[in-house]
């Protein structure tokens, strides 16, 4: 029986998977990365933006950037999408709704590769802060997905609460987007659901389950989940 939820930020909450490629793009281009989308798709997108933009450089120049080059494109990247943000970015239909029936019944926290403030101005601005227990950020990681750092620093917060106690991997679970996503909470012993806005269901081969979209998600889903 689930105990507790684990949510993904990027493609499961808000619909922005698309606009940060666009900014891996804006911000490589003056070095003179020519970035390869299919590649971005298939190798980099659930990574945090330390590993994406390490990875994309890499893959033009045979070598990763020096740390102040990669310092600094973190940083024009951040500035630029919370810009975006300031300005709406869409939230998944049907995502508001789950979220917020989950949380009544479940201690419930986000596992993402975005950064603290790119998380939390979206939930603040739509009235979501209170839904979630914690937040494991790019900040709060060394390694990226598919690596299950995160996820188990996720369990970690969720097996101090009270409410939790004795909580075991197989009563957490996941939601999320990406391969390497469901990869990471897999290899941190969690259940995850896969919802197909990136990749097509027979990606997600090792997921539990896998749903369209993450507005087919209902709370009888998980209520059922052995």
């Amino acid at each position: 029986m689930i105990r507790a939820v684990l949510f993904d930020f990027n493609g499961v909450i808000i619909d922005d998977e698309r606009v940060h490629l666009d900014l891996f793009v804006e911000v490589l281009s003056p070095y003179g990365v020519v970035v390869d989308r299919d590649l971005y798709w298939k190798e980099f997108l659930g990574m945090d933006d330390r590993g994406a933009l390490s990875g994309l450089w890499s893959s033009h120049f045979g070598k990763p950037p020096e740390d102040q080059i990669l310092c600094e494109l973190i940083e024009k990247k951040a500035k630029i999408y919370m810009e975006r943000l300031s300005s709406g970015l869409p939230l998944y239909n049907g995502v508001l709704s789950l979220v917020t029936d989950l949380s009544h019944i479940y201690p419930m926290g986000i596992v993402s590769g975005a950064l603290r403030p790119e998380i939390e101005g979206t939930l603040s601005q739509n009235g979501l802060m209170e839904c979630f227990q914690f937040i494991v950020s790019a900040e709060d990681t060394e390694r990226g997905k598919p690596d299950p750092e995160g996820y188990v620093k996720g369990f970690s917060r969720l097996a101090l609460m009270d409410c939790l106690e004795g909580l075991s991997h197989d009563e957490v679970l996941v939601i999320e987007d990406s391969v390497q996503g469901v990869e990471a909470a897999k290899r941190a012993g969690l259940k995850a659901f896969a919802v197909c806005h990136t990749y097509s269901p027979q990606s997600f081969f090792h997921a539990d389950r896998v749903y369209p979209d993450v507005g087919k998600i209902q709370l009888q889903d998980v209520l059922s989940l052995p």
